[in-house]
């Protein structure tokens, strides 16, 4: 299915693996070992660096790079710190249902679940232990569950959309060495061409997928 095809590429995009990024954020290789203790933030069960920050020599910008199975990626070190505080602001410091701490040993769960139940992680799971005595309110809760898990993904796959659309629309251009050359890669697609066979289908599959989970026909 198209409309598929068209979502696996936005969730490649946000795993940096689609093939517009690759030449842009990704170094394929062997995991690095030169780093300094200081800059490693975690390190594999081997030892060898996980999470480090590299710092320009020139600009002295520090960027964080996470080595992955066979390729690095890199962010800004103040884009994640800015990114991680906006995590905090959204999940508040205690669960407002049971007023224990929302960033205890438990605090990924926690805001996994806060994004859709408003609740942490323990409160999620004992509500669902007493649903399950009652089949019927178990099923409707089911369905809603769904509804607001599809809602969320979308949610988040909306952003993505639009970095695909930058990504896909503009060209691109790269300084490939010390010299300064410049390698200039084309647009894949126009924004008329992109909006007619991706944004179009995109947000009819959205539509029909809430409108079905809502419905209870899925």
């Amino acid at each position: 299915m198209n409309e598929l095809q068209n979502v696996k590429a936005v969730r490649q995009l946000l795993a940096g693996t689609h093939k517009t990024q690759t030449r842009q954020t990704h170094y394929f290789g062997k995991i690095i070992t030169e780093v300094a203790d200081e800059d490693i933030i975690e390190k594999f069960t081997n030892g060898k660096p996980y999470i480090w920050i590299e710092v320009d020599p020139v600009t002295n910008v520090r960027t964080r790079v996470t080595q992955n199975d066979g390729f690095k990626s890199r962010e800004s070190e103040a884009g994640y710190l800015i990114r991680q505080s906006q995590k905090e602001l959204l999940m508040p410091s205690d669960c407002p249902t049971c007023g224990y701490s929302m960033h205890n040993h438990e605090k990924r769960l926690n805001e996994k679940f806060w994004s859709i139940h408003k609740e942490c992680f323990d409160c999620v799971v004992k509500k669902e232990t007493l649903l399950r005595s009652d089949p019927e309110a178990w099923d409707s809760y089911q369905r809603d569950k769904m509804y607001k898990n599809a809602k969320s993904f979308f949610n988040d796959a909306d952003e993505d959309v639009k970095g695909l659309e930058k990504i896909m629309t503009q060209a691109i251009r790269q300084v490939q060495n010390a010299d300064g050359d410049v390698e200039t890669f084309e647009a894949s697609m126009s924004k008329e061409k992109f909006k007619d066979m991706v944004l179009h289908k995109y947000e009819e599959y959205k539509k029909d997928t809430l409108g079905e989970l809502k419905n209870g026909n899925r």
